[in-house]
């Protein structure tokens, strides 16, 4: 059962968290269906957390909650594979009366390969950007697929930023006139309200059922 916000919330700690620490994901991570982690799909590979090219365990969630704070992890990429992170995920009501956990995406996507990216034909949805909603800047710089990569999240208030290996590639602010009409053009626009407005929200790792691997995950409260 995941914790609820009050009672992970807790005093700032000092310095990082690791969120894996290269052998035992289950302790920081469980699925988002509830319980232990997916017995298929994700393992631990030489150190690192990995998802299985084809197989489908569903995502990962963390265990805690996070409101401001420094997000910090390297992933690479198979071929093609499309994955990615999602931040302040918390319950959200579908206008047709269900309830989903979903949140703001750092997107990670073979960007020179995917049918969906490749040649820069949707720039919303490349590695980097707020999948949908933002897409990363000029300054942009990724190593593709079979290598690693280092993402980054900073969060401070509403106010949130994108790096991707050091360098800073969105910038944006929650919860504005703008955001919203942004979130109300995509297919976000299911829930009634609050998409990616959750004060403070889990920490999710996508399942495409494609081929990716996780290292380093450590985060910050600030």
């Amino acid at each position: 059962m995941l914790l609820p916000p009050q009672e992970s919330l807790g005093q700032a700690q000092a310095g990082w968290e690791s969120l894996f620490n290269g052998s035992d994901p289950g302790k920081h991570w469980v699925s988002v269906a509830g319980g232990t982690l997916p017995n298929a799909a994700w393992k631990v590979d030489q150190g690192t957390l990995r998802h299985e090219q084809g197989q489908r365990g569903g995502d990962l969630i963390s265990k805690h909650v996070y409101k401001d704070f420094i997000l910090e992890l390297e992933f690479k990429l198979d071929k093609n594979a499309n994955s990615g992170i999602k931040y302040f995920v918390a319950p959200l009501h579908t206008k047709s009366g269900k309830v989903e956990l979903n949140g703001p995406e750092f997107q990670m996507i073979d960007d020179v390969n995917h049918e969906s990216v490749k040649g820069g034909i949707s720039p919303k949805t490349e590695t980097g950007s707020v999948y949908l909603l933002y897409a990363p800047n000029a300054k942009k710089v990724f190593y593709g697929h079979g290598k690693w990569n280092k993402a980054k999240v900073v969060v401070r208030g509403k106010q949130v930023e994108h790096w991707l290996n050091g360098v800073k590639i969105v910038s944006y602010e929650r919860g504005t006139s703008s955001f919203r009409a942004l979130v109300a053009g995509t297919k976000f626009e299911m829930y009634q309200s609050g998409y990616g407005e959750a004060e403070y929200g889990h920490i999710l790792l996508t399942d495409h059922q494609d081929g990716a691997s996780f290292r380093n995950i450590r985060i910050k409260r600030l």
